[in-house]
C-alpha cells in the first residue's frame, strides 16, 4: 500500500461474478487478502525451511491458474516454442482484469485489502498493455491501472511508470528507444508523454501518507513508554 494505492503484482483469483476464488493453503481455504497473506507465508517459510512442499507452491505461483501472481489459466510457453498450431497458444486471463472495469468491483478489492475503497486505486506492475488492440492502462472504472515497465515489440514496443506525488497521481507512457548508441551520438530520446490520473483537491503532506500514520504510531508509543517511566519515578519518590 502507498499513498492510498493498492499495488500488487498479477491479480486476485475470482469468478465471472467477481466472487474470490479459494485456493487451499496449509489445510484451509483461502480467499482475497487471506489468500495473499497466507502465500506469503509460505514463501518465507519456504525460503528458510526449504520444505519440499513449500518449494513445490513456488512453482504454483509462477504458472497456477489461481496464482496471484500469475493470473491466467495455463502458461503455454511450451507450445509457443515447438506446436505450429496458434491455438495451443493461448493463455485466457482470469476474469479479474475485465472486472478492474467495474467500479465497484475495485471498491471491493480496495475494501478488501484494507484501502479507502473512495479514494484509493488498485495498481498492478508487470502487466502488459496492448494498445494495438484497445488495451489501455488506466481501465474505464478510473479506480484500477495496469501498467509494464519494460519496452518490449510483443506489448507495443512501450511502457509505462507510474508518478505518485503530494499533488496526485500521474503516468508517463514511455515510446520506442531506439539504442544506446543513437542516444548518444545522435541524440535520440524518448520523452514521455504523461498524463494526469488522479488529481488532490488539497496537496497531501507526510501526515496524510501512511507513512505518516507510522510516525503517529512510534510517537504514541514513546508517549506511553515516558508515561510508564514518569510514574515508576513518582512511586520510587
Amino acid at each position: 500500500m502507498r499513498d492510498g494505492h493498492l499495488i500488487f503484482h498479477g491479480a486476485v483469483p475470482v469468478d465471472e461474478g467477481g466472487n474470490y476464488l479459494p485456493l487451499s493453503i496449509d489445510g484451509a481455504e483461502r480467499t482475497g487478502r487471506d489468500m495473499f497473506d497466507a502465500l506469503s507465508a509460505v514463501v518465507q517459510r519456504a525460503v528458510r525451511q526449504r520444505n519440499e512442499s513449500d518449494l513445490d507452491w513456488l512453482w504454483y505461483l509462477w504458472t497456477g491458474p489461481r496464482s496471484p501472481l500469475f493470473g491466467k489459466d495455463k502458461m503455454t510457453t511450451f507450445e509457443r516454442y515447438f506446436v505450429a498450431d496458434k491455438a495451443t497458444h493461448k493463455e485466457v486471463k482470469n476474469p479479474y482484469f475485465k472486472l478492474l472495469n467495474q467500479p465497484e468491483f475495485c471498491r471491493k478489492i480496495l475494501a478488501g485489502f484494507g484501502a479507502d475503497p473512495d479514494m484509493g486505486m488498485i495498481v498492478n506492475g508487470h502487466v502488459p498493455v496492448k494498445p494495438d488492440r484497445g488495451e489501455q492502462p488506466l481501465k474505464k472504472s478510473r479506480k484500477a491501472i495496469t501498467i509494464d515497465g519494460a519496452f518490449s515489440e510483443a506489448y507495443g514496443d512501450r511502457g509505462y511508470t507510474l508518478i505518485l506525488d503530494c499533488e496526485g497521481a500521474r503516468l508517463a507512457e514511455h515510446h520506442h528507444f531506439e539504442s544506446v548508441t543513437e542516444a548518444l551520438e545522435h541524440g535520440a530520446d524518448t520523452v514521455p508523454e504523461v498524463r494526469d490520473i488522479q488529481r488532490f483537491e488539497v496537496a497531501r503532506i507526510i501526515g496524510d501518507t501512511e507513512r505518516g500514520a507510522e510516525i503517529r504510531a512510534q510517537i504514541a508509543a514513546l508517549e506511553r513508554l515516558i508515561a510508564a517511566f514518569s510514574t515508576n519515578l513518582i512511586a520510587e519518590e
